[in-house]
C-alpha cells in the first residue's frame, strides 16, 4: 500500500500505536514533518484529531496490525533463508503471515565438539514436558525407545509419521499406551516438527531431499508454541488416525 511506502508514516503510526501524545512523537520527529505526516493520514483516514491528540482510527489501526505482521512475518522468512540457505523452507499457506509468531525462534547447530547438540537440546527440552505433538516424516534410532519412556511419563503423545516410519514403530508395543495417538499421513510432509507445553521445534530438508540433522529451530514464547499446535493440527486432520 502506499500509505506504508513512506518510512515517516510509518514512525508516525507506530508511535501512535504506542500511544505516544503528540509531544513524545516530536521528539523524535521534525514539527513541520510530524504535521505534513498527519495530514496526509487524515485525509486517508487512518488517524483523527481529539482533544488536542492525534490517535488512530478503527482503519488505521487494523491495517496497521496487517502491515506489522506482514513485515514480521517477512523478517522471519528472511531469517529463516538465512539460517537455511540449501534448504526447502515450506509452510501450509495459512501460515504464511503467521511467521511473525515464530519470530524468536533460535537455531540450534552442531558444533566440532559437539555434533549431536540439535538432537540432545531437543531431547532435553522433551524431558520438561506433559504433552508432544508432533510430525514426524524422520526417524532418529533412538526415538523408539526413548519416546516408550516418555509415554509412562506424559499426559498425551500425537504424533503424525509417514508410512515408512509407521512401518518401523509398528514393531513396538504402541497399541498399549492410552495417551499415545498415531496418525498415518497421506504424504510425506516436507518439515519436520514438534510442539510441546513448553516448546516448539522445526526441522528441514535439504533441496536434495535429505533431512538437515544438523540443525533445529527452537521457539519458546507462547506465540510460537500455539502456531505450533496449529501447524501440527493442520498435518492431523489431513491424516488418518492409527493408534
Amino acid at each position: 500500500m502506499k500509505i506504508f511506502s513512506s518510512e515517516r508514516r510509518i514512525e508516525v503510526l507506530d508511535a501512535l500505536l504506542r500511544q505516544e501524545s503528540k509531544d513524545e512523537i516530536k521528539q523524535h520527529i521534525p514539527s513541520s514533518t510530524y504535521a505534513f505526516t498527519v495530514n496526509y493520514l487524515k485525509k486517508v483516514g487512518f488517524v483523527r484529531e481529539a482533544d488536542g491528540e492525534v490517535l488512530l482510527t478503527d482503519r488505521g489501526h487494523a491495517n496497521l496490525i496487517i502491515f506489522e505482521r506482514f513485515k514480521e512475518s517477512i523478517e522471519t522468512l528472511r531469517m529463516l533463508y538465512e539460517a537455511f540457505p540449501d534448504h526447502v523452507i515450506t509452510f501450509p499457506d495459512e501460515f504464511a503471515l503467521r511467521l511473525c509468531e515464530i519470530r524468536d525462534a533460535r537455531v540450534i547447530a552442531s558444533e566440532p565438539s559437539d555434533i549431536l547438540k540439535p538432537h540432545r537440546v531437543f531431547t532435553d527440552y522433551l524431558r520438561n514436558t506433559r504433552e508432544i505433538y508432533g510430525v514426524s516424516p524422520i526417524l532418529f534410532p533412538d526415538y523408539p525407545e526413548f519416546f516408550k519412556g516418555l509415554a509412562e511419563s506424559v499426559d498425551t503423545i500425537s504424533l503424525v509419521v509417514t508410512q515408512e516410519v509407521l512401518d518401523i514403530i509398528s514393531g513396538y508395543p504402541i497399541g498399549d499406551y492410552g495417551n499415545l495417538e498415531i496418525y498415518l499421513a497421506p504424504e510425506a510432509p516436507r518439515i519436520a516438527a514438534t510442539v510441546t507445553n513448553t516448546f516448539l521445534s522445526i526441522g528441514f530438508f535439504y533441496k536434495s531431499g535429505s533431512y538437515d540433522f544438523t540443525r533445529d529451530l527452537i521457539a519458546t514464547s507462547p506465540e510460537a508454541i500455539k502456531f505450533g499446535k496449529d501447524l501440527i493440527h493442520h498435518y492431523r486432520t489431513q491424516s488418518r488416525r492409527i493408534v
